[in-house]
C-alpha cells in the first residue's frame, strides 16, 4: 500500500515542472491537483523506452508528441488502484470514444471516470521507490496520455494493451516468466479486491473446466469462443490454475 500524501517537495516538483496544475482542494483530506497538463515526450519504437522533455539531440529518431489535457488527480485509492485517482476533465477522450464507436473502457477508462494507467499489481514495478509526484507522472501520468494522444491520431496503441477487466491479470500472468506461491498470492490478492471476483473465482478452481471454445469470459455480447476473443487470456487462466494448484493457494 502506497502512502499518498502530498510532500513538501512534491509540491515544489509539481509547480516547477507542471506550473498549469494546482494544488485546488481537498477531498476527505486528501489533496486535490488540477489544470491543463502540457507534456513533451519522445518515444523509441526500438527498444520501448522514452524521454520527457526532450532535447534537440534526443528528437533525430523516435516519435515525438508534444499535447495538453485538461486533467484532475484525487489523492484516493479505488478497487481498481491504490494510486491517485486521475480523471481527464476536457472530455477529449470521452469524444474520441464516441467519435469511434468504442467503448470507454477501450480508452482505458475505469467505470467512475478514472484513467486505469496500469494494472495494480503492476504499481509496485512502476513506483519501486514508493509513491512520489514526480515517479508518478514520468512513469505513468505522461506516458499514458502520450499513448491516448497517438491512439487518438493513429488509432494505434504505441506499446499495447490488455484487455478490460480480470481478463487483463490473466494476459499479464501469462507474461511472467517465473512462477512463485508469493507472485500467485499476491495476484488472489488483487483480484479478489475486485467486484467482477466472484464471476472469475469459480473459473480457477481445478474442479472447474475450461476449454478455448467455451464463451469467453470477457462479456462480449457477441459470445465468442474465448480462444478466438481473448487466448493470451485463456492461456494465462490455464497457467494460473495449474500454479494454484502446484502451490496450493487458496481462493
Amino acid at each position: 500500500m502506497f502512502n499518498l500524501k502530498l510532500e513538501k517537495g512534491d509540491e515544489d516538483w509539481l509547480r516547477a515542472n507542471y506550473p498549469e496544475l494546482q494544488i485546488k482542494k481537498e477531498v476527505d483530506s486528501l489533496p486535490v491537483v488540477e489544470g491543463l497538463l502540457h507534456f513533451d515526450m519522445v518515444f523509441y519504437d526500438e527498444n520501448k523506452s522514452y524521454i520527457i522533455k526532450p532535447e534537440a539531440e534526443h528528437l533525430t529518431r523516435g516519435h515525438q508528441i508534444q499535447d495538453e489535457y485538461k486533467i484532475e488527480i484525487v489523492f484516493k485509492t479505488s478497487e481498481h488502484s491504490n494510486l491517485p485517482q486521475v480523471y481527464e476533465r476536457g472530455n477529449r477522450i470521452e469524444m474520441v470514444s464516441k467519435n469511434r464507436s468504442l467503448k470507454p473502457e477501450d480508452l482505458h477508462i475505469n467505470p467512475g471516470g478514472a484513467m486505469c494507467l496500469c494494472l495494480n499489481i503492476q504499481e509496485e514495478d512502476y513506483l519501486p521507490n514508493g509513491f512520489n509526484v514526480a515517479d508518478f507522472f514520468n512513469n505513468l501520468v505522461i506516458p499514458f496520455f502520450y499513448a491516448q494522444s497517438f491512439f487518438e491520431k493513429t488509432e494505434i496503441w504505441k506499446w499495447g494493451q490488455y484487455g478490460h477487466g480480470s481478463i487483463a491479470f490473466f494476459e499479464w500472468y501469462l507474461e511472467q516468466e517465473a512462477a512463485d506461491k508469493e507472485k500467485v498470492e499476491k495476484l488472489i490478492v488483487h483480484m479478489k479486491k475486485r467486484t467482477d471476483w466472484v464471476k472469475f473465482q469459480p473459473y480457477l478452481s481445478p474442479s472447474t473446466l475450461i476449454k478455448g471454445h467455451h464463451e469467453c469470459l470477457c462479456g462480449s455480447k457477441d459470445k465468442v469462443k474465448f480462444r478466438n476473443c481473448h487466448k493470451n487470456a485463456l492461456h494465462g487462466l490455464w497457467k494460473l490454475k495449474k500454479d494454484i494448484k502446484d502451490f496450493c493457494v487458496k481462493l
